[in-house]
C-alpha cells in the first residue's frame, strides 16, 4: 500500500543557529489539526476549538479568509472548520491548510473522520464512503455497506484509487484538488469521485484522523 502524501548541504554559522533557536522558541507547537467554530472577530478570526470556551486568533490567515467568503451563507458569522496549523507561543494559531470549512452537517458532533484515513461524499444523490485500515465503506444514505478490502494505487499526479478486490466493482478515487460542493458551498480540500458497478458519482472529500501509512 502506497502512501498518499501532499506533501544544501553548508556549514551552520552561530548566526544561523542563533535564528533557528529564536523560530524553535517562536512556535509553541508542532503542526496539529485543530477542528472547532470559526467566527469573525473585528477584522480578523477566531477559533472556537471542539470541546472548549477558549478563543485562539487566527493570523496570516488570507486562505481561510477566501475560503470563508466562498463557503458561508448570507448573515452567516460563524462556521464550522476543520484546519491543519501551528500555534505560536503567544496562543496564535498560523493556519497552513484548510481541510474542511462547513455550514452544513453536525459540525462538532461529527465523527465521520474519527478512526479513518479518507472520507469522501456527495449530495446529489447522497453518498458517503470512509477508507480505512478494515477496508473502504459506502453509504448511499439509506443503507451502510459492509467493509470491502482494496488494493490502493498512487498515480504520479497525486491522485488515489482505491479498488474493491478481486472485481474493482467499487472504486474511490481522491484527487488533491480543492472541490466545493454545488448542494451546500461546503469547502474540501480533496475533490472525490465514487464508482458503484460503472456508476460515477461525483463529490468532495477530507482526510481523517488516521494517519495513512
Amino acid at each position: 500500500m502506497s502512501a498518499f502524501r501532499w506533501g544544501m548541504a553548508a556549514l551552520l554559522s552561530p548566526l544561523l543557529l542563533t535564528g533557528c533557536g529564536v523560530m524553535q522558541g517562536f512556535w509553541g507547537s508542532e503542526p496539529q489539526r485543530l477542528s472547532g467554530l470559526l467566527e469573525r472577530a473585528n477584522d480578523g478570526f477566531v477559533l472556537r476549538e471542539c470541546g472548549s470556551q477558549a478563543l485562539i486568533p487566527l493570523v496570516d490567515a488570507e486562505q481561510v479568509a477566501a475560503i470563508y467568503e466562498q463557503a458561508t451563507q448570507p448573515g452567516q458569522m460563524a462556521i464550522f472548520a476543520d484546519l491543519i496549523g501551528r500555534l505560536d507561543r503567544h496562543g496564535q494559531l498560523h493556519p497552513d491548510q484548510v481541510l474542511r470549512m462547513q455550514s452544513h452537517g453536525r459540525g462538532c458532533s461529527d465523527e465521520s473522520a474519527v478512526g479513518v484515513q479518507w472520507v469522501a461524499l456527495g449530495y446529489q444523490p447522497a453518498w458517503q464512503a470512509w477508507l480505512s485500515p478494515a477496508g473502504l465503506v459506502r453509504s448511499d444514505g439509506e443503507l451502510t455497506y459492509p467493509a470491502r478490502s482494496v488494493v490502493i494505487e498512487q498515480l504520479p499526479d497525486g491522485a488515489l484509487n482505491a479498488a474493491s478486490l478481486p472485481d474493482h466493482q467499487l472504486q474511490l478515487w481522491l484527487y488533491p484538488q480543492a472541490c466545493q460542493d454545488p448542494v451546500t458551498g461546503d469547502y474540501f480540500h480533496l475533490r472525490a469521485t465514487l464508482l458503484v458497478n460503472g456508476e460515477q458519482q461525483r463529490g468532495c472529500g477530507y482526510q481523517g484522523v488516521i494517519a495513512t501509512p
